[in-house]
C-alpha cells in the first residue's frame, strides 16, 4: 500500500512540475510582450485607455502567478509526501536486512534498496525546497505586476486629467477668442457707423472721417470705439 502511494505521489509531482513547467515558459513569454508594449507606450504619447488595457493584463499575469505559486506548494507538498513514503520503505528494508541471516546474505538487496530509497528521500526534499524558493519567487513577482499594474492605473488617471484640463482651458480660450472677435466686429460697427455720420456732417471721405475719429479719441484719452459709440448714441438722441 504504501509503494502504490509512493508512486501515486511520485506521478503527480511529475505532472505537476511539468504542467508548471510548461505555464511559466508561457508567462515568460507573455511577460516579455507586456514589457515592451509597456516600453512603446512610455516612449509615445501617454493614452489613458491604452495604459489601463496595460494594467489589467498585469493584474492577469499576477492572478497567474500565484497560481503558479500555489501548484509549486502543491508540488512541494507532493515531494515531501514522497520522501516521507521512501523513509518509510527504507525503515523496513532494514529491518528485514538486519533480521536476514549474515551466512549467505540475504538482506544485501534490502540494504541497497534502503540505501537507494534514502538518497531519493535526501533528492524529494531537495526538489521540495526548490519549488518552495521557486513559489515564493513567484509570489514576489506577483506583488511587482501589482505595484506596475498599480503605477498603470495611476498613470492612466493622471492622463485623463491633464486631457480635461487641457479641454476645459481649450474651451475657455475658445470662448475668450469668440468674446474678443464679438467686441472687435461690434466696434467695427459702431466706427463705420460714426465714419458716415461724420461724413455727413463735415463733407469729409471715409479716411478723414476715420482721423477725426482717432484725433477725437486721443484727445480723450479713449478708445476709438467708445467715441464712436458716444456719437451714434448722441445722434440717435437728437
Amino acid at each position: 500500500m504504501s509503494g502504490e502511494h509512493s508512486t501515486q505521489n511520485r506521478r503527480r509531482a511529475y505532472a505537476l512540475v511539468v504542467d508548471i513547467g510548461d505555464f511559466e515558459d508561457a508567462m515568460a513569454a507573455r511577460e516579455a510582450e507586456l514589457a515592451e508594449r509597456e516600453r512603446q507606450a512610455a516612449a509615445g504619447p501617454a493614452d489613458p485607455d491604452v495604459l489601463a488595457v496595460l494594467a489589467k493584463e498585469r493584474d492577469a499575469l499576477a492572478d497567474a502567478r500565484e497560481a503558479a505559486a500555489a501548484a509549486r506548494d502543491t508540488a512541494a507538498l507532493a515531494r515531501r509526501e514522497r520522501a516521507a513514503d521512501r523513509d518509510v520503505a527504507a525503515s523496513e528494508r532494514d529491518r528485514r536486512s538486519r533480521q536476514a541471516h549474515d551466512d549467505d546474505d540475504p538482506g544485501f538487496a534490502d540494504r541497497f534498496l534502503s540505501g537507494r530509497d534514502v538518497d531519493e528521500s535526501a533528492g524529494d526534499r531537495a526538489d521540495a525546497l526548490r519549488d518552495e524558493r521557486c513559489a515564493r519567487q513567484d509570489r514576489q513577482r506577483s506583488f511587482d505586476d501589482r505595484h506596475r499594474a498599480s503605477d498603470d492605473r495611476q498613470r492612466a488617471s493622471d492622463d485623463r486629467d491633464a486631457a480635461e484640463g487641457a479641454a476645459h482651458e481649450a474651451a475657455a480660450t475658445a470662448v475668450e477668442e469668440a468674446a474678443g472677435l464679438r467686441e472687435e466686429m461690434e466696434g467695427r460697427t459702431l466706427i463705420g457707423q460714426a465714419q458716415g455720420l461724420l461724413m455727413a456732417e463735415h463733407a469729409i471721405t471715409a479716411d478723414q472721417a476715420l482721423d477725426l475719429l482717432i484725433k477725437k479719441a486721443q484727445t480723450s484719452n479713449v478708445k476709438p470705439r467708445d467715441i464712436a459709440a458716444r456719437l451714434v448714441e448722441q445722434r440717435a438722441a437728437s
